[in-house]
């Protein structure tokens, strides 16, 4: 199927680093135009509405160069309305009306309670389509960290989360593991979208707290308590997804050099060849202790308000 994806607005090198991932792991999409604000793409819907960064979804009925190419189109039954979307600028504009008026929305227009929204899309075409899904984001801003049952101020929001997690290359079913997991934020976006998780942190009080949040969100879970240097892992692992520490060093953890350089050989240790290992980082220096594995992206993006990091996707050499 065809549909109309636009975007939140966030980052559009996340965005193509996400489309990217997406067509990795599900070979059947295709990107057929994109830019900063949306993209028509060839695909699955359950596989594109879990995009961290697509605002809205649309299922494309027709498309064409200007608006007489609309004049036989067959929309579902019922009651609904249009909106008229702009990806860029047209070579020939229209009102929402006239372009509702070609549609034959004459005697079905309902805004109070339709029983479908019409989009007509301007990208390199005009598109007629219906939407088929729009971000919760009241539901995402629940599942932040001062909304859970355990409480860090130290917390990707979940959107962010959820992105790393679709950089993984995995499917539901997979299991990812966050060595650095503290609160859980990650291995929550992680669950909910159908993976399988495993954490650890090397406080025990983070520990405690994020299986009271993977608990919460009735997401069953492993995880341990452990120096990453020390963590030994007997389940198999389809991907790392962690943020991990920025601070010079940690009373817990040690030299931050240190820490990264045994990092990422027990990362190494755990991965098998090809398998990918998804980091957020403040420093990039520290990545030259990744010896066994490619760079393959880096997003840089604000996260926890000012604070500028960096999102690295790592596969196993």
């Amino acid at each position: 199927m065809l549909y109309c994806v636009e975007f939140s607005g966030e980052s559009y090198s996340a965005v193509q680093s996400e489309l990217r991932s997406l067509k990795d792991s599900y070979p059947g999409i295709r990107i057929l135009w994109i830019n900063a604000r949306g993209a028509v793409i060839e695909g699955s819907l359950p596989v594109l509405k879990e995009m961290a960064f697509a605002r809205r979804i649309s299922e494309v009925i027709v498309s064409g160069e200007s608006i007489e190419d609309f004049e036989h189109i067959v929309l579902p039954a019922g009651k609904f309305y249009l909106r008229r979307v702009r990806l860029v600028e047209p070579r020939k504009d229209y009102s929402e009306s006239e372009l509702a008026d070609k549609i034959g929305s004459k005697g079905r227009v309902s805004f109070s309670n339709p029983d479908f929204v019409a989009l007509a899309i301007f990208a390199d075409r005009w598109y007629i389509s219906i939407v088929k899904h729009t971000r919760e984001n009241k539901a995402m801003e629940l599942r932040r960290a001062p909304m859970r049952p355990f409480f860090s101020p130290i917390s990707l929001h979940p959107k962010y989360a959820r992105f790393m997690v679709n950089l993984s290359r995995t499917h539901a079913g997979d299991t990812i593991l966050d060595p650095f997991c503290g609160t859980g934020g990650i291995l929550i976006e992680a669950g909910l979208s159908g993976r399988r998780v495993i954490g650890n942190d090397a406080s025990l009080v983070m520990v405690k707290g994020a299986r009271l949040n993977l608990k919460y969100y009735s997401i069953d879970c492993r995880i341990y308590n452990s120096d990453t240097r020390n963590l030994k892992i007997n389940e198999h692992v389809d991907a790392i997804v962690s943020d991990l520490p920025y601070g010079r060093n940690s009373p817990l953890l040690g030299d931050i050099k240190s820490l990264y350089e045994s990092a990422f050989k027990k990362f190494s240790d755990i991965l098998d060849r090809g398998r990918y290992c998804i980091v957020i980082v403040g420093n990039e220096g520290l990545l030259s202790f990744a010896n066994d594995f490619s760079t393959v992206d880096i997003i840089r993006m604000k996260v926890h308000n000012s604070l500028t990091r960096s999102f690295v996707v790592l596969r196993k050499n």
